[in-house]
């Protein structure tokens, strides 16, 4: 083997720019208004494992030594995700937001001010699952998806508990699955508007309750007859 040649190791790889990689791209659709940093910080996390380079904000990959041959191919990426972090912010917040040297300590900067502890987000999203109701204009879908993102908001501070056990006996699993389905169920169905009361008394009138994707598709043929008429 040359003796000139560099083994990278994974962690070298991911200080360098394999593509070309534009600072003004949006890495996630949803920006950062101060009041949604649980959607944003999703959406940006997802963008960049896509790109490669979760690294610079999670801490896993370090900054080199200057005399590092690393080191110029690290602080081009590391303020390549910078930029995206700052454009991914509207102009009031990032305002307020200062500048770092490490795309890692950008990011714990925000989180650290805009992140709401655990039971005072779950209280917030659970008050707004029960007044969540469908507008006398609104489509179905555009109310099913209102109430699909609390239901995932939710499920991600306070998941479901879950069994560990080799060959349950007890389908814990499958038990706990029907019940957060049924639950669904009537969550959706309290907040139909009243066009849709003769159907709603029919899927209660049901035994057993249908599972979710049954209600959801019967209200939505519903709603296509009645565009139809």
């Amino acid at each position: 083997m040359n003796s000139d040649q560099i083994i990278e190791t994974p962690k070298q790889q991911a200080y360098s720019l394999v593509h070309v990689e534009n600072p003004g791209a949006n890495i996630t659709q949803t920006h950062f208004n101060g009041s949604n940093y649980d959607e944003w910080s999703r959406g940006f996390y997802l963008g960049l494992l896509a790109k490669g380079k979760l690294g610079y904000i999670d801490g896993t990959v370090s900054k080199p030594a200057a005399t590092s041959n690393y080191f110029e191919s690290w602080r081009s990426t590391n303020a390549l995700v910078t930029a995206w972090i700052f454009n991914s912010i509207e102009t009031t917040p990032r305002k307020t937001i200062s500048l770092r040297p490490e795309a890692k300590q950008v990011w714990l900067d925000i989180k650290n001010r805009f992140c709401q502890n655990n039971d005072a987000r779950l209280y917030q999203l659970q008050a707004e699952l029960i007044a969540c109701r469908q507008a006398p204009t609104e489509s179905l879908m555009a109310y099913y998806g209102r109430l699909t993102k609390l239901w995932d908001d939710i499920l991600e501070i306070d998941a479901l508990p879950s069994c560990s056990c080799t060959s349950c006996p007890c389908d814990w699993v499958c038990i706990i699955d029907a019940r957060c389905d049924k639950k669904r169920v009537r969550d959706f169905l309290i907040g139909l508007d009243d066009r849709f009361d003769n159907a709603r008394s029919q899927i209660l009138g049901t035994n057993p309750l249908p599972g979710l994707d049954f209600v959801y598709n019967r209200l939505l043929q519903e709603e296509g007859v009645r565009s139809l008429t």
